[in-house]
């Protein structure tokens, strides 16, 4: 069920598409602004590692800089060449960002300036995908989950997607049965779900330890930790704080703004409780109780792609013989699901292949 579901929340061919498209047109519209600047492409879209609804990450690149009234600029020009909705300018983050919404898509745009760590990052997470497969289908089922609990955006002290990968690696690197090569974390999706949800949700000490998965991995004691990592608060909201060491610079801690980690090391437990007790509670339908019952788990193809309860919620239990043992935990909300139903639309309706020029295709990418 669990590989069922990433293969769903996973990019198809025709939204990646549709991305690159957006890419080009953010492109134009920064060129005609600045001719001087280069348009770069980084984080999720380039590992393949983003969601239906995530965040375009764009980094503008050009000699002498930007300075902070070049974020109003190229709002204001966002906005008059018609290709941008809801901008906003966030001025005053560690990483200030124009962010909007493509107006014929919808799909977000983070625009950040002159700052080339996170094309870095990427690149250091694809050569651990690479590595690692498991990496891939945990950190786009952990990413999802911190999607739809409103906890995956750092500027809200939620956990961003490169520290994501960064707890994920760690996890695999510092489990026991896998270091002595007891079990192929392919076969173990499930198994290892529960047990990070169970780490970050119930063990870890956050007070005492931070992660690195430098030289394959290791803990360390935060009061070792160089001053220059800290996020700058003190007392208790300090020791809430994961200290998680950028694998591209030791000098950073990618995880210091991620100031909401008590909820989200609350909702972590809830996933594990969640999980957990479907598990047993399926144990008990099929072993132990009088009526064994026979069934399958929820298959998420185009059936199960529409909301099927009162809270507009894709459960996928369309058949009474299906059982899912996620969806506790996972669900489809319909904003998700008319997203990429318009998204669809767009790349079968020819918008942006008209726009450029491009050949007409009136069938899905296969």
């Amino acid at each position: 069920e669990l590989w069922d579901f990433v293969d769903y929340i996973s990019p198809t061919k025709e939204e990646h598409q549709i991305r690159e498209y957006v890419v080009r047109l953010v492109r134009k519209t920064v060129k005609d602004l600045w001719s001087n600047a280069d348009v770069v492409v980084f984080g999720s879209f380039d590992t393949m590692l983003y969601l239906p609804t995530s965040d375009l990450d764009i980094v503008l690149l050009r000699d002498g800089g930007f300075n902070k009234l070049d974020l109003n600029r190229l709002a204001s020009h966002l906005r008059r060449s018609g290709i941008a909705n809801e901008v906003t300018v966030i001025s005053k983050a560690k990483v200030p960002l124009v962010k909007f919404k493509e107006s014929i898509t919808g799909i977000p745009v983070d625009i950040s300036f002159n700052l080339t760590n996170g094309i870095d990052s990427g690149q250091v997470i694809s050569t651990y995908i690479n590595e690692i497969p498991a990496l891939r289908p945990l950190t786009m089922l952990v990413k999802y989950f911190l999607m739809i609990k409103n906890h995956n955006e750092v500027y809200k002290g939620g956990i961003g997607s490169y520290t994501t990968v960064i707890m994920i690696l760690s996890f695999l690197q510092m489990h026991p049965q896998i270091q002595v090569g007891n079990i192929d974390p392919m076969d173990n999706l499930g198994v290892l779900l529960i047990e990070f949800f169970e780490l970050y949700g119930l063990c870890f000490n956050y007070t005492r330890v931070g992660l690195t998965v430098r030289d394959n991995g290791s803990y360390f004691e935060k009061k070792d930790m160089p001053t220059n990592h800290r996020s700058g608060r003190s007392g208790q909201a300090q020791k809430l704080l994961l200290s998680c060491i950028d694998p591209n610079d030791p000098t950073n801690d990618t995880a210091k703004g991620s100031y909401s980690l008590q909820k989200i090391r609350e909702v972590f437990a809830g996933a594990y409780g969640a999980l957990t007790q479907a598990v047993q509670n399926r144990h008990r339908e099929l072993f132990m109780d009088d009526k064994r019952v026979s069934s399958s788990h929820v298959q998420f193809d185009d059936r199960n792609r529409v909301a099927a309860d009162s809270k507009q919620k894709s459960s996928g239990l369309h058949r009474s013989t299906q059982v899912s043992l996620i969806k506790e935990v996972y669900q489809v909300p319909m904003h998700i699901i008319q997203h990429r139903q318009k998204i669809a639309k767009v790349f079968l309706d020819g918008t942006y292949q008209v726009m450029f020029g491009d050949p007409f295709v009136t069938h899905p990418i296969y």
